[in-house]
């Protein structure tokens, strides 16, 4: 998407950590930045994940406007 000039912001939760920096490398892009949240999601209750997301927004809106 930002190939195509769409501001991204990736989030993961923390079993994926390792994923996305391999994924950042392999793409030729070792310092991506991502976001990070607690695991599992799916389960979790909407209180619960909407103080993650408090938490996350000025990480998020800093990625995604280049700060």
């Amino acid at each position: 998407m930002e190939e195509q000039g769409i501001p991204t912001a990736v989030i993961v939760t923390t079993p994926f950590i390792a994923s996305s920096k391999a994924m950042g490398i392999a793409q030729g892009i070792p310092e991506y930045p991502f976001v990070t949240i607690p695991h599992p999601i799916a389960a979790t209750e909407k209180d619960i994940l909407d103080k993650w997301v408090d938490k996350i927004i000025n990480e998020v809106e800093g990625i995604l406007i280049n700060e």
